[in-house]
């Protein structure tokens, strides 16, 4: 078992929720074989875009990013967009600052999971803390910041982004020993387990676990909420007490 120490990250839009002082708007809970943070906005994130692994391999010289939420407390997203556009219209929205007019926005709720494959324009509300799970890759393309003074990569973006309206859709969850697997992707897995007196996990592959909720002890120590350990195949760990476990396992 490999424990990990927390890596707190500040962001422009970062709020004070996370316990690690203000303005940290991630803590980087593993870097691999996934990489895993929780996200605490205080403000929009940019509406953004990642590239799938061939565009990036061939453009960047490296992995391109898929990811998925798991929401901790409501809130609003953006997925996608209304209608069909062109990448006319979203460069010409971008730059004129319109482009939050054919977006997508959702309301979400804790326990939802948000699927967010290579090539789906996104954002995360404020106020939306989620526990994030993706490919160890942190390649991101802006497309609107809310008039923050960085940098956007519109040529980029519009190469790789879909322009059609998505479903907002996960499969229903899949019972496995001790919880359950909330999505499986060709890039990872997502999987939840409720601590409720005592819970005993065994992985079948590499398994990352975080405390996300409550109070657990593990071999008679108490762990701090996003506490995240790293069980290779064949390992085992038993918890105790009252709260919630996430896990993620590579794809």
């Amino acid at each position: 078992m490999r424990r990990f120490r927390p890596k707190p990250v500040e962001r422009v839009w970062g709020g004070e929720a996370l316990g690690f002082g203000p303005g940290v708007g991630e803590v980087w809970l593993a870097e691999e074989p996934l990489l895993v943070k929780v996200l605490d906005p205080a403000e929009w994130l940019s509406v953004q875009v990642h590239p799938p692994h061939a565009y990036a391999l061939a453009k960047e010289g490296g992995l391109g990013k898929y990811e998925a939420w798991y929401v901790l407390t409501p809130g609003e997203i953006v997925y996608g967009f209304k209608r069909p556009v062109s990448r006319e219209e979203v460069r010409s929205r971008a730059q004129a600052g319109t482009l939050d007019e054919v977006l997508n926005r959702v309301a979400v709720r804790p326990g939802q999971v948000v699927y967010l494959p290579a090539g789906v324009v996104h954002a995360l509300g404020p106020g939306v803390r989620v526990y994030e799970v993706q490919t160890p890759s942190d390649l991101t393309y802006r497309l609107f910041d809310y008039g923050r003074p960085r940098p956007l990569h519109l040529d980029r973006a519009l190469e790789v982004a879909l322009l059609s309206p998505l479903p907002l859709e996960v499969p229903p969850p899949e019972p496995v020993p001790g919880g359950e697997r909330l999505l499986s992707t060709p890039y990872f897995h997502l999987y939840r387990f409720p601590l409720k007196g005592r819970l005993r996990v065994r992985a079948e592959g590499p398994l990352l676990l975080t405390l996300v909720e409550g109070e657990a002890w593990l071999g008679g120590e108490r762990l701090p909420r996003w506490a995240t350990f790293l069980l290779e195949a064949g390992e085992e760990a038993g918890m105790e007490g009252e709260g919630l476990f996430l896990g993620a396992s590579p794809g």
